[in-house]
């Protein structure tokens, strides 16, 4: 008898706290699709709950996918549209700096920002943080809807970005194409 066995991902382990109206978000490997819904929903949670002063620490984060991206770029975008928030993204390589850059997160972030309350207390602050429960439980229609929103989300940060993933929106039967402005002109 022939036996499948299916490799799965195992999750990045998402390390999080609060304290002082300052919620703090380390990934500990790369950031993919796999982890953002959870990241989302934590965030979404504590703005909801009053929190405005978000730090996304990628120091232990060697990459990130677009879906990770486009979550962080949702995040940006749901505090700008509030006027309320403030997303910080620390410990950044040069790489993971670029990614975002070329991205456009600069828009709605401040990337490697010099002032900050953890400014100085970088070290205090991670080693205070706690693993993140429930990163998996997310069904595979929920998955999909997340994929295109981020990537939705980097389109509406930055339109240079919808030549970027024209596959990825077409095949997922994105409509932000049809609300995009006219480049040809």
């Amino acid at each position: 008898m022939l036996q499948v066995i299916r490799a799965v991902k195992s999750l990045t382990p998402i390390l999080t706290g609060q304290s002082e109206g300052l919620t703090w978000i380390r990934p500990e490997g790369r950031g993919t699709f796999l982890e953002s819904p959870a990241i989302e929903k934590f965030a979404t949670s504590a703005f909801e709950d009053g929190q405005r002063q978000f730090v996304v620490d990628l120091e232990a984060c060697p990459g990130m996918d677009s879906t990770f991206m486009g979550m962080l770029a949702g995040l940006g975008l749901k505090f700008k549209k509030a006027r309320a928030g403030e997303l910080n993204i620390v410990g950044t390589s040069e790489r993971t700096r670029a990614s975002l850059l070329e991205l456009g997160l600069h828009h709605l972030s401040e990337i490697e920002p010099e002032e900050g309350p953890w400014i100085g207390c970088l070290e205090e602050f991670r080693a205070d943080l706690t693993p993140l429960g429930g990163g998996g439980d997310f069904d595979k229609n929920a998955r999909e809807e997340h994929v295109l929103k981020s990537h939705e989300n980097l389109c509406e940060t930055d339109h240079e970005n919808l030549e970027r993933f024209k596959t990825v929106l077409d095949m997922m039967g994105s409509k932000v194409r049809e609300k995009a402005p006219d480049s040809s002109e």
